[in-house]
């Protein structure tokens, strides 16, 4: 089947898989090695704000599986923390790559005293530590710790990420391991087009809009007839599915022709940790967050600075084009094709519209009315409709003329809240009664038009300021200050999120009567009092005895510390399961004593327990 590929197409995707053979052979994997495992996840599968760097393992459920070193090497760093990777395993290797074992459980005895005494010895359970070469040197197949459940991980597993020389995450599903069967081709569920530019049409719809692929003789299609008109971004929904397991993992390598023209190529094989955030441009994150899957595009959007695309195009100007083809082959080289024939000579029916009455799709405002002359915009200014589609007119709003804060469809008046377009790429700080807003050059992907309405909950007591760009990603933090009206206590108020009847602490500093935060969602905030204390609790726990529950119905934990008999006593965080537990430097001495937990949340109310254990 590859040879349906071009040839420069094929010379490209060979010369990419030959960098990554010469590690063939050279690791073994570093669980239940020998048998058959499963995976969770795979590299450059699409996470919601990043790819994948590694594959997760499965273990079945189990806690404690031996983890082997997967070529010999020493262990250049070790992580403990509650968040991210957890307890976590660096290991450097002769041939210059790194090997990272992450979210296990506990370390191999020598790390874990290692650990342990650094912990104690710095009066903290995260810690970050780099120890010198070969003070913790293994050959290849020692146990060097065991399987777990730690960090932001959402069951027991193993992540295991194998980097190159520059530490970049590679797809080491290439470098042959036996322990893992694939002969499943990856699977296309979804093909959508998206229009680029105001005279672009999907079956003479502007907009965006998804089509269900079937299976038919060997390829992917669509059932229905597209026509494509003007400029178009090609997106597709797909995944790897593996022997003997259901998860939806991801795709190595996806190529796209425009009849015989190689208009896109895109290879994870090598990852840069630098470029991940550039994940929520090439994904289509505005469909994702309205509820669709994150679509693959197969096409350069504003901002995108990844370097994983080989050949790529700024969407292409349908014309009279006759054929989409698409390849995603997975790390086993197995092989799915797509094919769209467009453009045909035969009925179209519009799509289906996902809107109620109006959105903001890339530099255009798309209307939909039940009258057509229904329908105002800036300064209340009517335009015509560009479709009729029997039950409902279609207009477009070019932005660039101006955002309008009203628009009047069908009798009704709806504010956008549009208040000031920000250039991306440019340091910029704006300023309003209700809130001040700050923006570095590297902030926006794209020109962002800023959209903000001030409201009073009165069934709450509180200020909603809402941010209304959801949908608009940003590359970094960016420094908000709010100018609230209502008087707060500024030592236990902070900011928060607002998400339904849901809060989540966003922190922030008073000065002046302003509160100050950084976030990377346009999205509503209020300001909150938490004058309530920790709760801790004695409970029973699988995980060890004298176990503690920690919880704060608010602003959410900041710290704790253990003393026992006045001395510093570590004990364990699980946040997923709100417990801690005492643990000693010496594992053999049992804890006898009079044991003090203090615990302190984001704003600075502080629980004191003690007991006699």
């Amino acid at each position: 089947m590859r040879i349906l590929l071009p040839l420069s197409i094929v010379l490209l995707w060979n010369s990419l898989s030959a960098q990554l053979n010469e590690y063939e052979g050279y690791y073994i994997f570093p669980i239940n090695t020998g048998s058959q495992n499963y995976l969770a996840g795979t590299v450059g599968e699409i996470r919601s704000s990043h790819f994948h760097t590694g594959i997760d393992v499965k273990t079945g459920g189990e806690i404690g599986v031996p983890i082997y070193a997967a070529a010999d090497g020493y262990v250049s760093r070790i992580k403990v923390s509650t968040e991210g990777y957890g307890h976590t395993l660096y290991m450097a290797h002769p041939n210059g790559t790194f090997s990272v074992y992450a979210h296990l459980d506990k370390f191999q005895i020598g790390l874990e005293k290692y650990a342990r005494a650094k912990q104690y010895k710095e009066e903290s359970y995260d810690i970050d530590l780099f120890p010198k070469k070969d003070v913790f040197y293994f050959k290849q197949g020692d146990v060097i710790g065991y399987s777990g459940n730690t960090g932001s991980s959402s069951g027991p597993h193993l992540h295991f990420e194998i980097r190159d020389k520059n530490q970049k995450p590679m797809d080491l599903l290439q470098f042959g391991f036996k322990e893992i069967q694939d002969r499943i081709p990856p699977i296309v569920r979804k093909i959508a087009f998206t229009c680029l530019d105001p005279d672009a049409r999907v079956n003479e719809l502007f907009g965006r809009y998804e089509f269900d692929l079937i299976k038919v003789n060997n390829a992917y299609r669509v059932n229905v007839p597209i026509q494509l008109t003007g400029k178009v971004g090609v997106e597709v929904y797909s995944y790897d599915p593996m022997d003997g397991i259901p998860n939806k993992n991801g795709i190595v390598k996806t190529v796209m022709l425009v009849d015989d023209d190689t208009a896109f190529y895109e290879d994870k094989s090598v990852l840069h940790f630098s470029k991940q955030r550039n994940i929520l441009q090439h994904y289509n994150y505005q469909a994702s967050k309205l509820g669709s899957r994150r679509f693959n595009k197969l096409y350069l959007d504003d901002g995108n600075e990844h370097n994983i695309y080989e050949v790529t195009n700024r969407g292409i100007n349908f014309i009279d084009q006759k054929r989409i083809t698409i390849f995603a082959e997975d790390s086993y080289e197995n092989l799915s094709i797509t094919e769209i024939e467009i453009n045909e000579d035969k009925i179209v029916y519009p799509p289906k519209v996902r809107f109620s009455s109006y959105e903001i799709l890339g530099n255009n405002l798309h209307i939909r009315s039940k009258n057509g002359a229904g329908v105002r915009v800036k300064e209340w200014k009517a335009i015509s409709p560009y479709y009729f589609d029997g039950n409902y007119y279609y207009y477009l709003w070019d932005i660039d003329k101006g955002l309008p804060r009203n628009i009047f469809i069908d009798g009704k008046t709806m504010e956008t809240g549009y208040v000031v377009t920000i250039p991306s790429n440019q340091k910029i700080s704006y300023h309003q009664q209700e809130f001040e807003c700050s923006y570095g050059s590297r902030a926006l992907f794209d020109t962002l038009h800023l959209s903000f309405e001030k409201e009073i909950d009165s069934v709450r007591n509180i200020e909603l300021f809402k941010f209304k760009n959801p949908l608009d990603p940003l590359r970094t933090d960016i420094s908000i200050s709010l100018n609230p009206s209502h008087p707060y206590n500024e030592e236990k108020s902070h900011v928060y999120s607002v998400f339904g009847q849901r809060y989540n602490f966003m922190g922030g500093d008073w000065a002046e009567n302003q509160i100050q935060f950084q976030t990377r969602d346009l999205v509503t905030y209020t300001i909150l009092e938490d004058t309530v204390a920790p709760k801790i609790q004695s409970v029973k726990s699988v995980f060890a005895h004298n176990t503690f529950r920690i919880e704060d119905e608010l602003s959410g934990i900041k710290s704790y510390r253990g003393e026992l008999d006045g001395e510093f006593l570590l004990m364990r965080y699980e946040p997923k399961k709100n417990l801690i537990w005492p643990i000693t430097e010496n594992p053999n001495i049992p804890i006898k004593g009079e044991l003090k937990i203090e615990v302190i949340d984001n704003a600075n109310n502080k629980t004191i327990y003690n007991i006699v254990i």
